[in-house]
């Protein structure tokens, strides 16, 4: 025992020139020190655990300045400007009587565009563009199986160009091609967790989409991040998932049932910080959907703001 602590923790020093328990009470002081550090940093650590972790409900002052967040949250207080989101999803098949079961993973990008109309009005504008991948392996694929009945089926990339736009203010959300020119509130909720801020949304649909649909989703962003008024859109993360009718590539005919849709993602700065990957797979098949549709922003309003 005593040679191998020599030879282990203090290999120059001299036993011969020393007392017995001299050597080793210097042979077991690297050692003690870090139990020692050890046990400190668990102490520590056990303090920090027995903190209750910060969770406060944020209020505003006024619905001003609560559309200020949301839209820092969700665009950018500029008076025109993009956002860029970047996610992965999985499809799952929920249908009447039967386990719900994921089908495909999809890797894709919603391109926002956006005009400011007056003061916090503004006129947004959007498009998705998606490509499935395998469930397991990750690669990009044109098929996955349909777990219900064992079948292989075409995936088709998603695209969705047909956006009506949308015109958001403190009012509410009002989708251009409303039946009513009333705004709808929409449910937000912001919650302070630990150093983080954390926004609920719950999406409105579009009159023109086919139903059921329901899109809710988390973001949460650095609180101090947040508290920098010079920070006018905010790099938030992601969550969420929405509820729609089957898609036609499914195949499910007139089963009853729906798909779901989960995700993750972030807001990215531009089309630069996307993937490898999917930015090569983005140019080769749908370049134009790399850009803002600014034409779509020159379509007569339908109605006077």
């Amino acid at each position: 025992m005593l040679d191998l602590l020599k030879r282990s923790l203090v290999p120059s020093f001299d036993a011969s020139s020393a007392p017995r328990r001299d050597f080793i009470a210097a042979a077991l002081a690297p050692s003690m020190a870090a139990v020692s550090s050890f046990g400190a940093a668990d102490a520590s650590a056990a303090q920090s655990l027995g903190q209750p972790i910060r969770s406060e409900f944020m209020s505003f002052k006024s619905e001003d300045e609560e559309f200020r967040a949301h839209f820092r949250f969700a665009r950018d207080l500029v008076e025109r400007g993009e956002t860029l989101t970047w996610y992965h999803f999985l499809v799952f098949m929920i249908a009447d009587g039967q386990r719900p079961e994921p089908v495909v993973r999809f890797e894709g990008i919603e391109y926002s565009y956006f005009q400011r109309l007056k003061p916090l009005t503004y006129r947004i504008h959007a498009h998705n563009l998606s490509f499935p991948r395998h469930l397991t392996t990750g690669q990009f694929v044109e098929q996955a199986r349909n777990p219900l009945t064992d079948e292989m089926i075409d995936v088709p990339p998603t695209i969705l160009t047909q956006d009506p736009g949308v015109i958001d203010s403190p009012k509410g959300y009002l989708p251009l091609d409303s039946k009513t020119t009333k705004p709808s509130k929409t449910y937000s909720f912001y919650r302070i967790e630990g150093d983080l801020l954390r926004r609920e949304h719950v999406r409105a649909a579009p009159a023109s989409w086919p139903m059921p649909f329901i899109e809710t989703s988390t973001a949460w962003v650095d609180l101090k991040t947040f508290q920098d008024a010079s920070v006018t859109s905010l790099p938030i993360h992601t969550s969420g998932f929405y509820v729609a009718p089957w898609p036609r590539w499914m195949k499910m005919s007139d089963r009853k049932g729906h798909m779901l849709g989960s995700w993750t993602g972030r807001k990215l700065g531009s089309t630069a910080e996307l993937p490898r990957e999917f930015r090569a797979k983005a140019e080769k098949e749908r370049p134009d959907l790399l850009q803002a549709r600014w034409s779509e922003l020159e379509r007569p309003l339908p109605f006077a703001i």
